[in-house]
């Protein structure tokens, strides 16, 4: 009886190469409100910051040389709501200095996410992926502002280290956020189009 195609060992089972994290813990920590609860409990945000950091950092002990990971900062995006708000700057010297990661994806779309000083702490070789293009409301981003922003990421991180995307996914939940298939094709190509001119993709 011929083997069938699961049990044939010439059949490689399929291998992982890329892995994201969906990280919320870090987004809540550069919340005031958050921080002040770990101070009501008897701790401090930069203790609780070197706990994620370890627990994190033991998760991808031996991982294949080969096999990409990156992390996403998460503030929350439910139904076109945030969870949190805070600039970068308690949780750089950890975060971006030490987790062993290859790559950040940044919520950067508005006020609440701070200036890009904080990148500074970033390891040198890993890349930066910059939020700056919402999925939170349909407005189209002005472009030229866009890419200001990319060059003055550019200060604290290379610009070949730097990428960019929508600050986070188009959905969180089954209603989505609030905007059309179409809204969110247009804000796809807008990265797309700001990508080809900053970095001839």
């Amino acid at each position: 009886m011929p083997a069938s195609p699961s049990s044939s060992p010439s059949r490689r089972p399929p291998v992982c190469r890329n892995l994201q994290l969906d990280d919320c813990t870090w987004g809540a920590l550069v919340d005031e409100h958050f921080q002040a609860g770990i101070r009501a409990a008897g701790s401090t945000p930069e203790a609780e910051a070197e706990k994620y950091l370890r627990v994190n950092n033991l998760a991808l002990e031996g991982r294949p040389a080969d096999m990409a990971v990156t992390t996403h900062v998460c503030r929350g995006n439910y139904h076109s709501t945030h969870a949190s708000s805070g600039p970068y700057d308690l949780v750089a010297p950890i975060l971006f200095a030490r987790e062993n990661v290859d790559a950040f994806y940044l919520e950067f779309d508005d006020e609440r996410s701070g200036g890009f000083e904080p990148l500074a702490h970033v390891a040198p070789g890993k890349k930066v992926v910059l939020g700056l293009v919402t999925t939170k409301r349909p407005e189209l981003e002005d472009r030229d502002a866009v890419i200001a922003c990319i060059h003055e990421a550019a200060r604290f991180v290379p610009l070949e280290d730097l990428c960019l995307s929508p600050q986070c996914g188009f959905a969180s939940c089954e209603i989505g956020n609030k905007l059309t298939e179409d809204e969110q094709w247009a804000k796809i190509a807008l990265v797309r189009g700001i990508a080809e001119e900053v970095w001839g993709a």
